[in-house]
């Protein structure tokens, strides 16, 4: 290889390494163990070979750590930071900048961070690790600790004794047992341990366990959604139902393979993870196209969430999503009882049906009543449940059958029950009237029930008792009996939310402002049924045959303000929206509550004061904006007059990102300190490689000098002998000159000739070695004889420069310039070649370069190599020299022969 290709070599490599990123792609990664998500929002895998970070598209190795097993992997609360255990040491790894850092000397399998402190899990208990450094604690020394979490700020821990809960002060054992391996997690107010076989919750307020039996040992396991535990079972994906205590029907995953971990990450999608294999399942679990075209549509609510019944079975409605409740609707059906009629909950769940009254404990179901179940209502310890046949049956919390009230049997589907706790009053519809049953004396009055018909629907607000009586509209009670509003006929359920009364008809929905029965808008030509309205969570629903509406607390007026509730920049979600690049992708989402008719609103924005642009949902999305301030304001009504409309929201764009200051700063100062580093490389090595030739110019001069001084030795010698021995010294002695001469002067040895004459001889040599080479000498040094030493080192320059514009630039015309001003010399020679590389002007590596560099040094000159108007080269030496320092060089050089 020669020498310019190792420079470029060379050169080329540490350009590599200035760009490089330090992080190389690889494909799935072998042997994982673990995934946890970053606060960037990429993936990060646990494997034996190291930590990989995933972006949705390529693996790259985190070189960062070191490529070694990572046994354990777990994050802060805000994933900015994950903790890495491997081989004996615990490193911190931040995902923005990248940097890793070693955190602890601890040996653990598995960790979790709760506040300032690090739980490790070791073979010996627990170390914990204070991220301040301030040094470690030791708990449950002596234990074998398996699996450790953090759960509203609390630790809890399970080893080979049970499930332990600590923190800095204590520890206290919460479950006794012995555990050879296991797995844990929590949610709300619940842990759950699965071992061997077996699931285990454990009740943080009550302490109490419950045991469930599993099919298989979970290989792995975490909370989902907040109501699901998603369990990696024989290479299966289950999900276990934490509010209805079993699994949900059906298998998440396609594969087969044995999984190592699952992790649920924020946009709700579960990763299981295998050895060599990973898993995305992204499928909304809750979301169900709910049939809601059956006659019962009913409402209710639990202490977990809101309820609804249909002819399909029970739902719950958990973060705006129906989730089947299978186990029961599968008892349901298997005992011929699917149509809902009504629902109530209070530490055991009722639900009544076309056919029968059940009771839902402890993933039971039992039949307590036959027949047709109107109502159900809670009242002074009691169950009270309306029925078609059998009146309204008195049931205590024993679930026994106390009493019967003997009230008019033959009501109708959508007669009802309704209660005023604070007096322990139950008013019972009847198709004569009302009838008030007072639950503490047993006394039933029927003293309501002259001036009304058939009563479909009885509520209180706050003193005032009003009665729907079905085809005659809404009455209420006064001093002087009931006085009938202007309202709807065909009545089937009041409710009553925030001092407000809501009336459910089978032609929409109404409410009451000033004793005056008023349309909600949007609602029109729906049907609402019995036990179709119901106030829950600081909300009011109602449900009917075009599905769940959610109402506000004012519903008509709704003057809230529309306001901003997220905002996504390039599908990140941001807090604060002050600028933006032109090129980002910005969505706006706004809303003004959280369920009240937001499906029924018509909304319309303004863009930069522009005209008003409707839309179909609160929802901007902008792809490409002009550099500049921008303002938007969105606005909503219910009835196209009446507008709320929100705050202008403003922000600026800056432009693309590599217009920006930002982008030009950080290219200009890479480009400046790339130029810097080439600059010091091209200084290094050319520096190394002048001294390379040098040394071997040296090593040829020092071979030279060597030979030449023995034949200068044997000449010598031969010299003192008789005739014949006289002509072999003088043979040596002339060889001799030969060999040192060209060493002395450079290789450009003029001899004893002047230097007229030996420019003329070489001339003339050029014409016999270089026949199409044409040779013309324009020397101007005037007529006084030049330095013996000076004409010497002219005649070598110009030689050499011969010897390049030849052999290298394989010339076909050269001319030979000088001219002298007093002492100042200049002399050019100048070829038609093929010029001299750009980078030979400043390296020169070429010997017979440095040796008219040499001789430029020599007289204190300069010399310059450029590229000719012909594109051959041109070489000029500069120089002064007065006639004492000529004479002094001389001498100089006569001492060294």
């Amino acid at each position: 290889m020669s020498v310019k290709t190792r420079l470029y070599s060379g050169l080329f490599f540490i350009v590599y390494c200035l760009f490089s990123t330090g992080v190389s792609a690889h494909d799935t990664p072998k042997n994982m163990t673990q995934v946890v998500q970053g606060k960037n929002g990429f993936m990060y895998f646990a494997s034996h070979e190291g930590l990989y970070k995933y972006d949705g598209y390529h693996f790259a190795l985190v070189e960062s750590l070191p490529g070694e097993w990572v046994y354990s992997l777990t994050s802060n609360a805000d994933k900015s930071t994950l903790y890495a255990a491997s081989n004996g040491r615990i490193y911190a790894y931040d995902v923005l900048t990248g940097l890793a850092e070693s955190f602890a000397d601890v040996n653990s399998k598995d960790m979790a961070v709760n506040g300032s402190h690090v739980y490790a899990a070791t073979a010996q208990g627990v170390e914990v690790i204070s991220k301040k450094g301030t040094g470690h604690l030791q708990a449950l020394v002596g234990q074998t600790v398996f699996k450790v979490i953090s759960h509203d700020g609390q630790v809890y821990a399970l080893t080979n004794t049970g499930l332990w809960h600590l923190n800095l002060n204590h520890q206290r054992q919460l479950i006794k047992m012995t555990v050879h391996s296991g797995l844990i997690a929590a949610v709300s107010d619940r842990l759950y341990v699965a071992h061997e076989n077996t699931l285990y919750s454990f009740d943080l307020i009550t302490e109490q366990v419950q045991q469930t039996s599993l099919e298989t040992t979970p290989s792995a396991m975490t909370i989902y959604k907040n109501s699901y535990l998603a369990m990696a079972m024989a290479g299966e994906v289950r999900l276990y139902s934490t509010l209805d205590k079993q699994f949900v029907a059906g298998v998440l995953n396609k594969s087969k393979l044995f999984f190592n971990s699952v992790y649920a990450d924020s946009q709700s999608n579960l990763w299981a993870v295998a050895d060599n294999e990973y898993e995305i399942i992204t499928q909304d679990l809750n979301q169900f196209n709910l049939p809601l075209v059956s006659r019962y549509n009913v409402l209710s609510r639990d202490n977990d969430s809101l309820l609804m019944g249909t002819d399909a079975g029970v739902y719950r409605f958990i973060q705006r999503q129906f989730v089947a409740m299978d186990a029961l609707n599968n008892s349901l059906k298997y005992a011929q009882s699917s149509e809902v009629t009504t629902i109530a909950s209070d530490k055991v769940m009722l639900v009544g049906t076309t056919n029968g009254l059940y009771v839902w404990q402890n993933a039971q179901l039992t039949k307590l009543l036959d027949g047709y179940i109107l109502g159900i209502e809670r009242i002074a310890g009691c169950w009270l449940i309306a029925t078609s046949d059998q009146g309204v049956v008195v049931i205590d919390d024993n679930l026994m059958v106390e009493k019967v009230l003997n009230v008019e049997s033959g009501l109708a589907a959508n007669e009802i029950l309704a209660t005023n706790k604070f007096e322990h009053l139950l008013y019972i519809s009847t198709s004569n009237g009302l009838s008030v049953y007072n639950v503490k004396t047993g006394n039933i009055s029927h003293s309501l029930t002259a001036q009304i018909g058939k009563v479909s629907k009885v509520t209180m607000l706050g003193n005032n008792v009003y009665v729907a009586v079905y085809g005659g509209g809404l009455y209420k009670q006064t001093s002087n009996g009931f006085t009938l509003l202007t309202s709807p006929r065909f009545i089937t359920d009041l409710s009553v939310f925030n001092a407000n009364l809501y009336i459910a008809t089978t032609n929409g929905l109404f409410t009451l402002v000033d004793d005056s029965v008023v349309a909600i808008p949007h609602t029109e030509k729906q049907y609402f049924g019995a036990n179709s309205l119901m106030a829950y969570n600081g909300a009011m629903y109602g449900v009917s045959n075009n599905g769940l509406l959610g109402l506000s607390d004012t519903n008509l007026q709704n003057d809230k303000r529309i306001a901003v509730s997220s905002i996504d920049v390039n599908s990140d979600r941001v807090s604060m929206l002050e600028s933006v690049q032109q090129a980002s992708q910005l969505t706006l989402y706004f809303s003004n509550f959280d369920y009240a008719l937001a499906q029924y609103y018509d909304y319309q924005y303004s863009h930069n004061n522009g005209d008003w642009i409707s839309v179909n949902e609160p929802v901007v999305h902008f792809t490409q904006l002009n550099e500049g301030e921008h303002s938007i304001v969105m606005r909503g009504s219910l009835d196209g007059k009446h507008f709320t409309q929100s705050d202008p929201i403003t922000w600026r764009v800056t432009g693309p990102f590599y217009q920006s200051s930002v982008f030009i700063s950080f290219c200009g100062a890479l480009i400046i300190t790339l130029f810097g580093v080439l600059s010091l490389v091209f200084i290094k090595r050319h520096r190394q490689m002048r001294e390379v030739f040098r040394r071997m110019r040296d090593t040829k001069q020092q071979t030279a000098l060597s030979l030449g001084f023995r034949k200068l030795v044997a000449g010598s010698h031969l010299c003192q002998g008789d005739d014949l021995q006289l002509s072999d010294g003088l043979l040596q002695l002339d060889e001799a000159k030969d060999i040192l001469l060209p060493v002395v002067f450079s290789h450009g040895a003029l001899g004893n000739t002047s230097l007229d004459d030996g420019l003329r001889m070489l001339s003339a040599n050029t014409s016999l070695q270089y026949s199409q080479t044409e040779v013309e000498f324009n020397l101007a040094l005037g007529t006084k004889a030049l330095p013996e030493k000076l004409s010497q080192d002219i005649y070598a320059f110009i030689n050499h420069a011969f010897i390049n514009a030849l052999q290298h630039a394989q010339a076909r015309y050269i001319e030979v310039s000088g001219k002298r001003s007093k002492n100042d010399f200049v002399i050019t020679v100048q070829d038609d070649g093929k010029g001299i590389a750009f980078l030979d002007q400043f390296m020169r590596f070429g010997t017979g370069l440095e040796s008219m560099h040499d001789i430029a040094r020599s007289l204190d000159g300069r010399l310059t190599v450029r590229k000719g108007k012909m594109n051959g080269t041109v070489v000029q030496l500069r120089f002064s020299i007065s006639e004492k320092a000529a004479t002094r060089k001389a001498k100089e050089v006569a001492k060294t022969l």
